[in-house]
């Protein structure tokens, strides 16, 4: 009876995978979700009911920063998007539509000392590793990043973000560790501690570890000057006319106020002429011309991010929507410590906030769904 079960498991898999990659037509290592594609058919009008939002919510509290902090980290994804594209048959780059991608943000752990000044506070800031990747592919992260995210002196000015490369040899080390972000906090210490010849002890020492924030993490990376983006606690909705647009053209929708929670949105600092940078991950020895505007809540990341070559006179584009829709990225995990507030946990933990798109997260994830998905069919048929 296994045997048949494990068949007829077998089967179901390679015709809902046969199903999505004609509906997909993405190039090959794509790994599809265990969703059929009929599934999000039936969906679809909920879904776009969901096309309009009207953000409403106020953020000029004096906690601002702090729930910024606590809301841009976690693992987000845009599959559910991407269905949506397919289904109004919309491909990527010219054809209108969205490739599918992931964004992976782990915080940096912090000593948190309730005797800190209030000087020191203003000027603490939140170090945050980011990595990219098609297809929830780990093996296919296209762009590392470390973001560094200063607290304003006052709850009405913007909280800035810097935006930074990592050197060659911190990147290739963290690759080796792809799928395994919760460690790569711990591998950037060792690098670091391996550079100035600080022994490793079991237990991190908080002297040392505060000075890799303050110190060490801008020497393992590159500045990418003039990309500065600006978290505004009080947001021009002009900046974001995005989020008023219906995503298809044949959605039948008026304005439904969907927001809910806190929303926090952020435009580059050079505004929106952009600004230009020379390609390091994409075209190298190319410029490429940044424009990028984010929208975060607390369940979804929207990334407008578009690059042009600004050596054509007719600016082409290189990479984003040509129609201008952002990246809609929605939660899939936290990143959390269970450390008591006077250690620190170099090795985070995962908290998943969203099984529907687990499978994204890694090999790992993958086997897990599949196992219980297994398990289901089995119990089922004996």
């Amino acid at each position: 009876m296994f045997t048949i079960t494990t068949t007829i498991v077998l089967l179901v898999h390679v015709i809902c995978e046969t199903v999505m990659v004609a509906a997909f037509r993405i190039p090959q290592h794509n790994i599809l979700s265990p969703s059929s594609f009929s599934y999000h058919r039936r969906q679809q009008q909920q879904q776009q009911q969901q096309r309009t939002i009207v953000c409403n919510v106020s953020n000029g509290d004096k906690d601002y920063y702090s729930n910024l902090l606590s809301t841009f980290k976690g693992d987000f994804d845009n599959y559910n998007q991407v269905i949506q594209d397919r289904i109004h048959g919309l491909e990527p780059r010219e054809g209108g539509g969205h490739e599918h991608i992931h964004c992976t943000l782990v915080p940096c752990p912090q000593h948190h000392n309730d005797h800190q000044d209030q000087q020191q506070q203003q000027q603490q800031s939140q170090w945050v590793l980011a990595a990219f990747y098609f297809n929830g592919n780990l093996q296919k992260i296209f762009r590392f990043r470390m973001y560094q995210l200063i607290q304003p002196i006052s709850n009405e000015l913007p909280v800035r973000m810097k935006l930074n490369t990592l050197l060659p040899h911190v990147e290739r080390q963290l690759r080796e560790y792809s799928e395994k972000p919760c460690i790569w906090w711990k591998e950037v210490w060792k690098i670091w501690c391996k550079e100035n010849r600080i022994d490793i002890q079991q237990q991190t020492d908080v002297k040392e570890w505060n000075k890799l924030q303050a110190e060490g993490i801008p020497t393992l990376v590159s500045s990418l000057e003039g990309c500065d983006v600006l978290w505004e606690p009080n947001w021009e909705p002009s900046k974001h006319a995005y989020l008023y647009n219906n995503e298809y053209d044949d959605d039948a929708i008026t304005d439904i106020p969907l927001s809910t929670g806190e929303s926090y949105h952020a435009t580059m600092e050079a505004g929106k002429k952009g600004t230009i940078v020379d390609s390091i991950s994409l075209i190298p020895g190319k410029r490429i011309l940044i424009k990028d505007e984010l929208s975060l809540w607390n369940d979804e990341f929207w990334i407008n991010d578009r690059g042009y070559d600004p050596d054509d006179d007719s600016m082409p584009f290189v990479y984003g929507n040509q129609r201008g829709v952002p990246y809609k990225l929605q939660k899939v995990s936290n990143f959390i410590t269970s450390h008591a507030s006077t250690d620190i946990e170099l090795q985070l933990q995962r908290e998943l906030v969203n099984s529907d798109l687990e499978w994204t997260l890694g090999e790992e994830y993958i086997k897990r769904v599949v196992s219980t998905k297994d398990a289901a069919y089995r119990s089922i048929m004996t």
